[in-house]
């Protein structure tokens, strides 16, 4: 099995080959997929989202959709190594955070206590719902920490794998949607 920094990248790579109309088609397709997991879960009313960088799919367009039903949407906010899921009413304000990435000002009052559907960025996910993130932590440590009724990883097919590698503090996600699908993770098992 490859490393991880293998797998980091090599996805990098495939993804900045995406020209605009192909990522910007398969984003929309991506946040199609994800209506099918909402499905699911109909009296979800939180959310966390994440702007997508570097090509990732852009699933904003749902964040949106969601704010104007009146769902309460919230965006990462990095504090120290920890994110912190802060609740915005519009995509305006959010302004480029510590890495660079859009994200909501530290407002305390605005975090919320529960989420109940996170959506998980990554550069690769297996069916088994381990993912390859960046490297930081940030979101493993999230999902440990957070009780959530939904972690759904998000990501394009070719970023999909049998298997990736793992860490036994790496936190799994319970469903992997791309632009062509979505499913439920297997359960692991030793053989």
């Amino acid at each position: 099995m490859p490393s991880k920094e293998t797998v980091r990248s090599y996805i990098r790579q495939r993804r900045s080959l995406l020209t605009e109309n192909e990522w910007k088609i398969k984003s929309n397709r991506v946040t199609e997929q994800l209506k099918g997991v909402l499905n699911l879960y109909p009296h979800a009313e939180s959310f966390l989202f994440y702007y997508s960088i570097n090509r990732e799919p852009d699933i904003t367009p749902l964040a949106k959709k969601l704010l104007k039903a009146g769902k309460r949407v919230a965006f990462p906010k990095v504090s120290g190594k920890e994110i912190l899921p802060i609740e915005v009413s519009s995509l305006r304000e959010l302004s480029p955070g510590r890495f660079g990435i859009p994200e909501p000002p530290l407002d305390f009052r605005r975090v919320l206590n529960q989420v109940d559907v996170v959506f998980v960025p990554g550069l690769a996910f297996d069916v088994y719902g381990f993912r390859v993130g960046y490297g930081g932590g940030f979101y493993d440590r999230f999902l440990k920490s957070f009780r959530t009724k939904a972690r759904v990883g998000v990501c394009f097919s070719f970023q999909l794998f049998d298997r990736v590698p793992h860490d036994p503090f790496d936190v799994p996600v319970d469903y992997i949607t791309t632009e062509k699908f979505w499913i439920r993770r297997k359960e692991w098992n030793q053989s």
